[in-house]
């Protein structure tokens, strides 16, 4: 099974030439700490090593297509960020209740080339991504509860910057120290271009007036994603690390625990510490870049306890329009979430060996620039 996990046996699947080789030091990385730091189980190793080869396999289409056609460069962005676990995926739901934003969908996401160009064949992809979150269910059948996944939902750039082979994703999946630590601090220019590249394929079918994105790791990479989106509005979530590094530690554990035959809670923690206060101290340093008027700051507990009123001075701030229509269906959107609420993702500090003195000394200058 190891030797599977090599690059000339990952890359004697792909038959078509992928662009330039920014992608091939991360997937060098990633197969070596899958092989020999991982502790992979049978699943983990043939799941994880397909996952790395559809990937593959879509970047050699999408870079057929790029070089195929002259494509306009993408609509504006509005970007959802802020440490993981802060209600970024609540927000985007929210906002994509109006109708002049798109968001690139699960089902596009994992299934996107050929364009799909007509209702059975997009009718295909979701039934053929369905069966993708089903086989992730069964392998993690609490995932559901933590982070739902819908082929028909708007997803995450974690997920699109894969093409790149740059993407927290594979380190929540398995123990991947040495990649993990590449992606802490590697430069994401190449993860840029290739998401721009995937956006402007998908307008092909549907160009929208705004592009809603989300993703707590851009973060890290505010520099390199407004050189790519010079336009791009930011919207952060504000929360208390105290809350947010044991829940993301849960998520990543119960992924891993999917894929592995061994999970080490402790170490899982720190290095949640670790990674994130490293990726929150870039952003207090990088925020400055994005003109006031391209930024929008949100306190947690206020989305939650009043989240229209949030939306409506966003905005107001980005000067965007928020019509009747698109108010009645987020009003709709959040009656049917209270409605539907699912069960509770429980987690403490105390499960994966921290303290909240220990967490809140690495986050001490963003939580007191917030208030948090």
């Amino acid at each position: 099974m190891k030797a599977l996990l090599t690059v000339d046996s990952v890359l004697k699947n792909i038959n078509q030439p992928l662009g330039e080789e920014d992608f091939l030091e991360p997937l060098e990385l990633l197969l070596s700490d899958l092989k020999n730091e991982a502790s992979l189980n049978t699943f983990g190793s043939i799941g994880i090593r397909q996952n790395i080869i559809n990937k593959l396999q879509e970047r050699a289409k999408l870079y057929a297509l790029v070089n195929q056609e002259s494509l306009p460069p993408p609509s504006m962005p509005l970007v959802i960020t802020g440490l993981p676990r802060s209600g970024t995926t609540f927000l985007l739901d929210l906002l994509h209740c109006d109708s002049g934003h798109r968001g690139p969908l699960t089902w596009e996401i994992f299934h996107p080339l050929p364009l799909a160009t007509t209702k059975r064949q997009t009718k295909a992809r979701i039934r053929r991504t369905n069966f993708d979150l089903r086989m992730i269910k069964t392998a993690v059948p609490d995932f559901e509860i933590m982070h739902p996944l819908h082929a028909e939902h708007p997803e995450e750039c974690q997920l699109i910057t894969t093409f790149d082979l740059r993407s927290i994703n594979y380190a929540y999946m398995a123990r991947v120290p040495n990649y993990e630590n590449y992606i802490k601090t590697c430069n994401f220019s190449s993860a840029m271009l290739w998401h721009s590249r995937f956006l402007r394929a998908l307008e092909k079918n549907n160009k929208p007036d705004t592009w809603l994105l989300k993703d707590p790791w851009h973060i890290q990479h505010i520099p390199e994603f407004l050189s790519t989106y010079p336009k791009a509005c930011f919207v952060f979530i504000h929360r208390n690390p105290t809350e947010v590094i044991p829940s993301i530690s849960s998520l990543s554990a119960h992924l891993r625990f999917g894929f592995s035959k061994h999970v080490d809670k402790n170490e899982i923690g720190l290095n949640s510490v670790s990674f994130w206060s490293h990726a929150m101290e870039k952003c207090l340093m990088d925020r400055a870049q994005i003109p006031e008027n391209q930024r929008f700051d949100i306190h947690f507990a206020d989305l939650v306890s009043d989240p229209m009123r949030q939306v409506r001075q966003m905005y107001s701030h980005f000067g965007l329009e928020l019509t009747e229509e698109n108010k009645d269906n987020m009003h709709h959107f959040l009656t049917e979430a209270a409605a539907n609420k699912t069960p509770s993702h429980k987690y403490t500090l105390e499960e994966f060996g921290l303290t909240e003195k220990q967490v809140r000394e690495g986050f001490k200058e963003y939580t007191t620039q917030f208030d948090l």
